[in-house]
């Protein structure tokens, strides 16, 4: 048992590196009924799953089965907090590496779709009575916020006044169904598929 619980604590303590786009979640198709073991050492070629690259590592699989026949969001980021599916931590832990990162030289034209300026939303402070204007057309060097470079385009910023005073998700794809904010479009296949500063490509 001491071992064991040992064992736990590395894991707790020690966990995967979120490093790149590749660590966002996976849908993955669970079958009722059937085993699985999901990677916690981030090191499985054969993600979200296990395949027993852990060994030696002190981490250990987190076995289940499917209690339904579903696709699930499943985590590949190994920061979860409720392994084996996506919390949307992954968010938390790559934001510091999104915002900011997008510079685009592209200028838009009229009937131009929005680009995408990055692929995860980011985290912002907003103060209540303080009226922002939110980047729609996805060129501005000031993300999330508008800087002017939708001038010769048709799409405009999105004017908004903060109700209180808290940091909110705002959307970075400019996909989103509710701008300013994050409604999770940026899960959307196309969307994690696309290139940051172009548009998301035509269906």
């Amino acid at each position: 048992m001491k071992a064991f619980q040992l064992l736990l604590v590395r894991q707790m303590t020690t966990r995967p590196t979120v490093i790149s786009n590749r660590n966002l979640p996976k849908p993955f198709k669970l079958e009722k009924g059937k085993k699985y073991a999901w990677c916690t050492c981030g090191q499985s070629s054969k993600q979200p799953m296990c395949d027993g690259s852990h060994r030696g590592s002190g981490f250990v699989p987190i076995k289940f089965v499917a209690e339904e026949s579903k696709t699930a969001l499943m985590c590949c980021c190994k920061n979860t907090n409720n392994g084996p599916l996506c919390d949307m931590t992954h968010i938390k832990v790559l934001m510091d590496n999104t915002v900011g990162r997008f510079r685009s030289s592209k200028t838009l034209e009229a009937g131009d779709a929005p680009l995408v300026s990055a692929r995860l939303p980011t985290y912002q402070p907003l103060t209540e009575g303080k009226t922002y204007l939110w980047c729609a057309c996805g060129a501005s060097k000031t993300q999330p916020f508008c800087d002017g470079s939708h001038s010769s385009g048709s799409i405009k910023p999105v004017s908004f006044t903060a109700e209180k005073t808290k940091s909110r998700w705002l959307c970075m794809c400019k996909q989103t169904k509710t701008p300013p904010f994050c409604d999770t479009t940026h899960l959307d296949v196309e969307v994690q598929t696309a290139t940051e500063g172009e548009p998301v490509p035509a269906s």
